[in-house]
């Protein structure tokens, strides 16, 4: 076996190994989905929680436990909910599915390409497209995801005595939309190759 050979098979090897660890992230994914669903719209346990994104006022000295909004001194705050019903469960887990949906949607669009990229021809119309949709769901993700938690914070605490400790300040992430920005860019890279590779093609 020459060296040109014995590197062609060693990428090959290496992309064959990607692309299953990537179905196997998916294959995970897929099961956190099923279990967040469940725990959404499945029979209420005996306690429901969700953490908060942010308060007006945390805690100088000691733990604070207002209606159902619990604050800490690391700041860090929770709904906490004792036998909730089944709407307050759906309610509370809702940003979970939502979370656990994209990121599965994220990852099975990562597999798809993964696929490609074994056979050595990753430059198609099919990846551009699966590249700016996942940019999308990354940002989806930073725009939507924590957003929406505040929003269930807020109606949660509503007509309890924690209500208007919750801030509603819009808690934008920066980091989610500047990788969807750098998402959108190799999915440029990639269309733009995809033709590239279609005339090359014509001409021969």
């Amino acid at each position: 076996m020459g060296w040109t050979e014995l590197r062609t098979w060693s990428v090959r090897i290496w992309w064959a190994i990607f692309e299953n660890l990537v179905y196997l992230a998916f294959a995970l994914c897929v099961v956190y989905l099923a279990q967040a669903g469940w725990q959404a719209a499945g029979p209420p346990s005996d306690h429901a929680s969700m953490q908060v994104p942010q308060l007006r006022e945390w805690p100088l000295t000691n733990p604070q436990q207002i209606g159902p909004l619990r604050s800490t001194l690391e700041y860090s705050a929770t709904i906490s909910i004792d036998r909730p019903d089944r709407w307050q469960n759906l309610v509370l887990n809702t940003p979970l599915v939502v979370g656990a949906l994209l990121t599965a949607i994220i990852v099975f669009l990562l597999w798809q390409i993964a696929r490609t990229l074994r056979s050595g021809d990753p430059f198609v119309p099919a990846n551009a497209r699966r590249i700016f949709l996942m940019a999308g769901c990354v940002a989806g993700y930073g725009l939507l995801v924590e957003p929406l938690r505040t929003f269930v914070a807020v109606y949660m605490v509503d007509g309890t005595p924690a209500e208007g400790l919750i801030d509603t300040y819009w808690p934008f992430t920066a980091a989610p939309v500047g990788f969807a920005l750098l998402l959108i860019g190799l999915g440029t890279i990639f269309r733009k190759g995809a033709r590239l590779r279609e005339d090359a093609d014509g001409l021969v």
